[in-house]
């Protein structure tokens, strides 16, 4: 095992970002041989839910306890976790990258961002207060935690009727509150699935116990409802990929299939650069850009202007 680096020297990779995506690739890297710094700046997306689903052999663990499992495996293997954020990420002319931190600076040879995601939520009072409990994101993730429950879906148009076509398949008691207009067939097929549509808009989730208890509109109604599934806006967690490479309207990384970006020696994964991707997914890019990030090493050991 290697020993662990002191501040301020080099790595052979920079890691920025210590969730599932950016543990998983530091852990290919580090059994590889390379010199591993894994920043974390400790908010990590899944933190908001109490226990992780869909992802094998996790199935039910907190997110505590899986982080620092994969903390664990990782540092077993030599790479070093710093509890810092990274503030900035500059190319060097000879193709590496110096990266700054509060407290540190770290000359790396590749630079892999897992910076992750933010949902935008709405300012509607209860929100904030039930988020990861009663209320979700996905369907996929929670819709059988949810089983036979009493659903309300909100949010922007655009992913409303997905969801609720979704959440039939682990409950006939869908609502959807929205102001926005469906086309006609896709009103006439979520009739089909007897998913319930109110034409309104939310105004506060009331709360009894700390629980949801009920949702109320604009126009005074109350509906008793047991969770609340939301479809936010998602923007880039971090601006570091703005500043080194192509990005999307809401900061993302435009990658190739195996997280490239437009800037040789850096790559993207996990939310980072897939916004709708899910911690199996983020686990499943953190291994598959490893092979790609040591194999880029290697050429650049043996031709050092590549």
């Amino acid at each position: 095992m290697s020993a662990a680096l002191e501040p301020g020297t080099w790595a052979d990779v920079a890691i920025v970002g210590g969730g599932a995506a950016g543990l998983s690739a530091a852990l290919f890297l580090a059994r590889a041989q390379r010199r591993v710094v894994v920043f974390d700046a400790g908010r990590p997306r899944i933190a908001a839910v109490t226990h992780i689903h869909e992802l094998l052999g996790s199935e039910n663990t907190t997110p505590d306890d899986f982080l620092a499992h994969a903390r664990n495996e990782t540092v077993g293997y030599g790479a070093e976790i710093r509890n810092e954020e990274v503030v900035s990420v500059e190319p060097r002319p000879d193709g590496r990258f110096d990266v700054h931190s509060v407290d540190t600076s770290t000359t790396a040879g590749a630079v892999v961002l897992a910076t992750g995601l933010v949902d935008v939520l709405p300012d509607i009072p209860g929100l904030t207060e039930l988020w990861g409990r009663d209320v979700h994101v996905c369907p996929c993730f929670s819709g059988h935690e949810v089983r036979n429950a009493h659903i309300i879906v909100m949010g922007i148009a655009e992913q409303l009727a997905q969801s609720a076509k979704f959440l039939t398949a682990w409950t006939p008691h869908v609502t959807v509150i929205t102001r926005s207009k469906f086309d006609a067939t896709t009103v006439r097929r979520l009739h089909r699935l007897d998913v319930t549509m109110i034409d309104d808009d939310v105004s506060e989730l009331e709360l009894a116990d700390q629980r949801l208890a009920a949702v109320h509109t604009e126009t005074g109604r109350r509906l008793e409802a047991d969770a609340v599934f939301i479809a936010t806006p998602l923007r880039a967690r971090s601006h570091l990929a703005a500043t080194l490479c192509d990005v999307t309207t809401d900061g993302f990384a435009v990658t190739d299939i195996d997280g490239s970006t437009s800037r040789r020696g850096l790559w993207a994964i996990g939310n980072a650069r897939d916004p709708i991707g899910h911690l199996a997914h983020a686990v499943a890019d953190g291994a598959r850009v490893g092979p790609w990030v040591n194999d880029y090493l290697i050429d650049r050991t043996l031709d050092p202007t590549s």
